[in-house]
């Protein structure tokens, strides 16, 4: 029981990060780059504990960063708030936030991505060094000032990834693959089960909250 909370940490962080956000939504808003620059100092200091640095185990930061948890609660944050119903209030506080949330995701998740790319790039479970190099653009554009520069349509289009790294994600969580020349396998991870609901969970708040309502728009005959 312990071993299956500890894999799906981040699952269980994400509610009471929601809850937070609920409530400071506008604070996070108003100091976007003072968080940003917060999330990046605890990335680096993170970055530096780490054995191939000064070696300094802090159970509590690697649990909730190195891992990776800290980082995936707040992307599924991200994720849910594009399926929640539209005009709903948890949907405004989220998406007030999204591309703030969307930033500070990435930069804790600078510490993960440091520690496994060795193994990454051996063929060790690519699919996270994937999703991890497509939110980069994505990144970047979330930036006000870059997102003012480009074309809205192309924005949008560009952020359309965003599908794509979260299946990347799914497929890091959920089975563990090697593609190694010399030691080449796919498994099922025993302690995915929570990785499976929430997609099944993602696709059915989109098609009830995002696709249907379009479908039902779309039926809608005009009058002459």
């Amino acid at each position: 029981m312990t071993d299956f909370i500890l894999r799906n940490l981040g699952v269980w962080i994400a509610p009471i990060l929601f809850v937070l956000i609920y409530y400071f939504a506008k604070h996070i808003h108003k100091n976007q780059y003072r968080y940003e620059i917060g999330a990046f100092i605890l990335a680096n200091i993170v970055i530096l504990i780490q054995p191939r640095f000064l070696n300094i185990p802090i159970p509590f930061l690697n649990a909730l960063v190195t891992s990776g948890h800290l980082s995936l609660a707040i992307f599924l944050l991200v994720m849910f708030a594009g399926v929640l119903k539209k005009n709903s209030k948890p949907k405004k506080m989220l998406s007030m936030v999204r591309g703030e949330l969307a930033v500070i995701g990435f930069i804790l998740l600078l510490p993960h991505a440091f520690a496994r790319l060795a193994l990454a790039l051996s063929g060790y479970n690519m699919s996270g060094l994937f999703a991890f190099i497509i939110f980069i653009p994505l990144v970047v554009t979330s930036f006000m000032v870059i997102r003012k520069k480009m074309n809205p349509k192309h924005w949008k289009n560009l952020h359309r990834l965003a599908y794509v790294a979260y299946f990347f994600i799914y497929i890091h969580l959920a089975f563990t693959i090697s593609l190694n020349p010399d030691f080449r396998f796919i498994r099922f991870d025993p302690y995915a089960l929570l990785y499976h609901l929430i997609l099944i969970l993602y696709a059915i708040l989109r098609v009830i909250n995002v696709i249907l309502p379009k479908v039902k728009k779309s039926q809608i005959i005009k009058p002459s």
